[in-house]
Parts: structure tokens; C-alpha cells; sequence
């Protein structure tokens, strides 16, 4: 019976501490913000081809095909022979996930400022300006990951800098969390 009772005792001991209500301290695997400056334009330029990755919007423009890649930039790839695109350029363009093509010219976001860009020579694109804040959010609601991510994130603090992307990382006391 002393047996039963110290069990009983042991469980319910367990019970108690088991459940910590400073759910700040628990570590948990998540996602967290990758920052960069936006104002810094050093980084649009022309370079290699790449894998895709995490593909975003398309354009189609006479024979090429332009395809985002969220928060790196723009694969340029040759579709003169549909059924076989190439791809030849890889466009970088920090934090980019929305463009458009008029003639020359290539609007793209580089997460908060609207760029405008020269794309005459595919492989030496150059800045022309930018719209400052153009893209500021409303951040009554946290901007989170990728719409397919569920799970805790760090919250993005636009304090920081502009969004680049996520990447996974231990999280203490994650206050933000996508279902």
C-alpha cells in the first residue's frame, strides 16, 4: 500500500512540475527573419544561372521567361524552344518577390522600396532609382513565412531592416506562430 501511495505521490509531484508557465524559456526549432539594408543597391547585378529553389511569380516576355525567386531575384531563361526553356542569367536582386517588365525596364520590390532597373543587357543589368517605402506593410498582423509554413517564427522587427528571407533556427520564447 506505501507502494501505491508514494506512486500516487511521485505522479502527482510530476504533474505539478511538468507544466511551466514561463513558456518564454522553451527552445523550440523555428524559423527566424534573415535582414538586410534595403537602401544598400550594391547587390543587383547580373550573375551565374542557379538552381531553383523557392520560386515565386512568372513573366513572359516575347522569348524569355522570367522567373522569381523569392527574396534572391530573377531567373532569366530562354524560351525561344518552348518545350525545352534554358536557363541563362540569374538576376540578384535582394529581398525581391513581385516584378514586372515594360520594354527595358524591370520594376521589381526589393522588399520595401520600389526599384526600377535597366535590363537592355541582360547580363549587365544596372540601377536607375528607387521609390522609397513603397512597400511598407500594415504590420497589424506579423509577416510570416511562406503560406504552406506551420509552425513557431520569430517575429519580423522591421527595426532591423528589410526581409531577405527565413531561415531555420532555435527559437526562445518565439511569440509568433503560423497554423
Amino acid at each position: 500500500m506505501n507502494t501505491r501511495l508514494l506512486f500516487l505521490l511521485f505522479g502527482l509531484l510530476l504533474m505539478l512540475t511538468s507544466c511551466d508557465p514561463e513558456i518564454d524559456d522553451f527552445e523550440v526549432l523555428g524559423l527566424q527573419p534573415i535582414y538586410f539594408d534595403a537602401d544598400d543597391v550594391s547587390g543587383i547585378r547580373s550573375s551565374e544561372p542557379r538552381e531553383f529553389e523557392n520560386l515565386g511569380n512568372i513573366v513572359l516576355v516575347g522569348n524569355y521567361l522570367f522567373i522569381g525567386e523569392r527574396y534572391e531575384g530573377i531567373h532569366v531563361l530562354d524560351n525561344s524552344n518552348p518545350s525545352n526553356p534554358v536557363n541563362i542569367l540569374f538576376w540578384e536582386i535582394p529581398g525581391n518577390n513581385e516584378f514586372t517588365i515594360d520594354g527595358t525596364t524591370l520594376y521589381a520590390d526589393n522588399s520595401i522600396h520600389l526599384l526600377v532597373i535597366d535590363i537592355s543587357d541582360f547580363g549587365d543589368i544596372s540601377y536607375i532609382k528607387r521609390f522609397d517605402d513603397f512597400y511598407i506593410s500594415n504590420l497589424s498582423e506579423p509577416l510570416r513565412p511562406a503560406p504552406s509554413y506551420v509552425g513557431p517564427f520569430e517575429c519580423y522587427d522591421p527595426d532591423k531592416g528589410a526581409l531577405r528571407g527565413w531561415q531555420e533556427a532555435s527559437l526562445i520564447g518565439a511569440e509568433c506562430e503560423a497554423y
